[in-house]
């Protein structure tokens, strides 16, 4: 995984629409202005998500006073079901030590089964807990602690 570089703004809006479709159906995806957010925002980082030398997904990281968010997780149809995002989260994850939350997505039944089964079989996570959803189109959320393993 590697920071996109903000001259990818387009390819990246273009992603967002369809996996905000997908993610919460009855709302408009983000417009490019919030795109341009993703990229001036200090406290955000985008990053591409690749196999090989092929665009696979990207994510959002936002950082806040309490800790790391992981926003967004999107891995292509065409890459999904491979372990791409296995990698991708764990990677997302052990990059930005410290405490994190997570929301997980309800239209996406696979989703849910994704992270229930990936956190808590993360080497390094402590203080796992499962929360209440934090909007409307989440099922659940997660916070927990990654130990920096440097």
């Amino acid at each position: 995984m590697t920071p996109l570089p903000r001259c990818e703004a387009a390819w990246l809006h273009g992603v967002a629409l369809d996996y905000f479709a997908e993610l919460v159906p009855d709302v408009p995806g983000p417009p490019m202005q919030e795109i341009d957010h993703w990229f001036e925002d200090p406290d955000c980082y985008v990053l591409l998500i690749s196999v090989e030398t092929e665009r696979a997904g990207f994510s959002l990281i936002d950082r806040g006073e309490e800790g790391h968010e992981l926003a967004e997780l999107c891995v292509l149809p065409n890459r999904r079901d491979a372990g791409v995002g296995t990698k991708a989260a764990t990677v997302c994850l052990e990059r930005f030590p410290g405490p994190w939350s997570l929301g997980v997505a309800s239209a996406l039944p696979g989703t849910a089964r994704f992270w229930d089964r990936l956190l808590p079989s993360l080497p390094g996570i402590e203080g796992l807990a499962r929360g209440p959803a934090l909007t409307p189109y989440q099922s659940h959320s997660y916070t927990f602690t990654i130990r920096d393993n440097t």
